[in-house]
């Protein structure tokens, strides 16, 4: 009887325990929770912010590194590295950096590293294209604290290249020691830092004691790898993450049902374009161009290929980019296609080779449009063929029409716009000067009034012109715990999770 009692009143000790703990995480709102926890999609090769261009491997690298410049959530500028920054001139950028910011080895920050850092960018072939203006030869060390930075040409994007998660500072010293260590132990002065890197399962970063700026509501951040879509989703369900990197579609209804978790889903700053080979002959021929066009129904095609994770692109960058007008979608009409036709010499009809590589998604694609180009009369015989094939063909004109959807590691127009330079070695092959010449415009013009206008200017031009149909600007879905705060979604793929708290 006596150790039935005793039973009772440590279960009743135990209970007010537990309620005391409660009523207090309750009244102040937060939890002793000290570990987020993200499932992504894959493991990557490299944390080297300059080796690699997979987005899930800058998820982890944006809490290890810094970059000169913050981005506010309405698009203007913060200091971060740097506390202040100035165009002396149209080539000059001076920069201060931030007083007793040390790497995670202890090392100070120095103008020296941001020096070598923006030489390693512009030589790098990841990441050589947005620093490509930089000239470090006459980029010039003023003090410790003091930089500037000197360009080969105007480039009005400098700023949002600086604030991006492409430009993160490394330490010199440590980088030139040894580039292969930056693979899996990358030193940064970011809020946390490595501790373990266990292959095939995770990822592991701890707090930096010594960060400069404020500490993050975590003290660890564990980036566990799951490729399998589907686990994912059901270790979101079950408490086993706190988030959950590229939701499948076939899951984002499920998540949104499902009480405790939640989707953060948006559109992100891609874009998938059907690209024509305008060296070939047929396809010098405005009216062809126009005629495939008319030919496709693309509120059908982009719900049947995507399978709703896509939305009709109706121009040719994302609505949030500077610049962005409204030039489109065209419109599906298989009467003006085949009148298009008739007038470029083609009453009879076309035919070609549609040639492209093994994805599911590439694959209905393909089937969609032959399916949709035989209403007017356009024959095409499919050819899949390997990756390393498509590049090949691809580089040297080969190709007569191809499905592209480039990375924009930036949300600019210079990014987003990619495909069109007259240099690049692509299949779109317009050569056509005035495009160049607007586009070399709006690159090197600071002020923003007149940039718009030339991106408008552009985006008319094009759709005039077709060389390309925009097809669709893809969408992404992010899972959440409901115990997680300040998840913002990101076009770009890659949120600041510093940002995150519990609750």
């Amino acid at each position: 009887m006596n150790s039935v009692k005793k039973t009772l009143a440590f279960l009743l000790a135990v209970m007010m325990i537990l309620g005391i703990a409660m009523a207090t995480g309750t009244a102040e709102g937060k939890t002793d929770k000290e570990t987020l926890t993200v499932a992504i999609s894959g493991e990557p090769t490299t944390l080297d912010p300059y080796a690699h261009s997979v987005y899930y491997g800058f998820i982890p690298a944006t809490l290890l590194f810094d970059t000169l410049i913050a981005k506010n959530a309405d698009g203007s500028y913060a200091p971060e590295l740097a506390t202040e920054w100035e165009f002396i001139d149209d080539l000059t950028l001076r920069v201060k950096l931030r007083e007793g910011v040390t790497f995670h080895n202890g090392n100070p920050l120095t103008a020296d590293d941001v020096k070598f850092t923006l030489k390693i960018a512009s030589e790098s072939s990841f990441s050589s294209t947005l620093f490509a203006s930089i000239d470090n030869d006459a980029t010039a060390v003023i003090d410790d604290l003091t930089l500037d930075i000197k360009l080969k040409y105007a480039y009005a994007p400098l700023l949002e290249v600086l604030s991006s998660f492409r430009a993160s500072i490394v330490d010199k010293e440590t980088y030139e020691a040894d580039p292969d260590s930056y693979a899996r132990t990358p030193v940064g002065t970011g809020p946390m830092q490595m501790s373990n890197w266990y292959s095939g399962d995770r990822i592991e970063l701890t707090a930096y004691n010594n960060y400069w700026g404020e500490a993050l509501a975590y003290k660890t951040c564990v980036f566990r790898v799951i490729v399998e879509a589907s686990s994912r989703t059901i270790e979101l369900e079950t408490g086993g993450i706190d988030i959950a990197v590229d939701v499948p579609f076939s899951d984002w209804s499920r998540v949104e049902d499902t009480p405790g978790i939640q989707l953060a889903k948006g559109r992100t700053n891609l874009m998938a374009s059907l690209v024509f080979n305008n060296s070939l002959e047929i396809f010098q021929d405005v009216r062809v161009r126009q005629a495939l066009a008319y030919g496709l129904n693309l509120d059908a095609l982009v719900k049947t290929v995507w399978e709703g994770t896509a939305e009709v692109a109706d121009s040719y960058y994302a609505s949030s980019m500077l610049g962005y007008k409204q030039e489109g979608p065209m419109e599906y009409n298989v009467e003006k296609a085949k009148a298009l036709l008739a007038e470029a010499g083609y009453a009879d009809g076309l035919e070609f080779t549609y040639t492209t590589y093994q994805t599911t998604l590439n694959q209905a694609f393909a089937e969609v449009l032959q399916s949709m180009w035989a209403q007017i009369g356009v024959k095409i015989q499919i050819d899949i063929v390997d990756l390393a094939t498509f590049i090949d063909m691809n580089n040297n004109a080969k190709l007569t029409a191809s499905l592209m959807t480039p990375n924009v590691p930036i949300a600019d127009p210079v990014a987003a716009l990619i495909l069109w330079p007259i240099s690049r070695t692509i299949s779109l092959r317009h050569n056509d000067q005035h495009i160049q010449d607007l586009l070399d415009a709006g690159a090197s013009t600071y002020d923003e009034a007149q940039r718009i206008a030339i991106y408008q200017e552009l985006q008319d031009y094009l759709y005039a012109n077709t060389y390309t149909i925009p097809i669709a600007y893809t969408t992404f879905a992010f899972g959440v715990n409901d115990n997680v705060d300040g998840f913002i979604f990101q076009p770009s793929l890659v949120p600041d999770l510093t940002t995150v708290s519990f609750h």
